[in-house]
């Protein structure tokens, strides 16, 4: 088990794992949709999860293999989100729970970054109009994070964003879906304090 990313922020740390850490957290069964939900509501389908600072008891964990991990923390609490760019299309940033917590900070670790992650121009349909695309050597790009901090900031204009720069793809100390095709992932936890 090795601890390959590590970040303080300003409620907790955040720290992604290549392997199952042995301690206890709580997780949602992740979809790839849009669903947040409150931990008392656990086990269940989701990809996101919240809890207020007072009930903030143990560690949240999500998995990515290149996806996002996002931790916004906010004055009320925190919420902890998978976003993939499927995710990411159908507004999972600004879901009516992350306004709940009244966000304050964001932060979006390690995950496959613009460097990496080739798209087909069919892909432009799920972004329409966005000035995330990058074209170089005849082929499309898309970035993910810049993509998430538009989202973000749109939606809370005074919301700090910090972006992990670690891609999962181009660092093989972490699991990469699109690299290796693997079913192994990352396991990213925000533990508090």
């Amino acid at each position: 088990m090795l601890k390959a990313f590590s970040e303080n922020l300003n409620q907790g740390r955040f720290e992604t794992w290549t392997a199952k850490p042995e301690i206890n957290f709580r997780h949602v069964t992740q979809v790839h949709g849009i669903d947040i939900v409150s931990l008392e509501t656990l086990p269940c389908e989701a990809d996101g999860m919240m809890v207020s600072w007072e009930d903030f008891t143990q560690p949240l964990a999500i998995k990515t293999a290149d996806c996002l991990p996002v931790v916004i923390e906010g004055q009320k609490g925190v919420v902890f989100l998978h976003a993939g760019w499927r995710g990411l299309a159908n507004g999972i940033l600004t879901r009516p729970e992350v306004s709940l917590i009244e966000p304050l900070r964001a932060f979006i670790g390690p995950s496959i970054h613009v460097c990496c992650f080739e798209v087909s121009s069919d892909f432009k349909n799920n972004f329409p109009g966005s000035e995330n695309f990058l074209e170089r050597d005849e082929k499309l790009y898309f970035d993910l994070q810049q993509e998430a901090r538009k989202v973000l900031r749109q939606k809370f204009p005074n919301l700090l964003v910090s972006i992990a720069p670690v891609c999962t793809y181009c660092h093989l100390d972490f699991h990469s879906y699109r690299r290796d095709k693997t079913i192994n992932r990352n396991w990213n936890l925000y533990i508090k304090g």
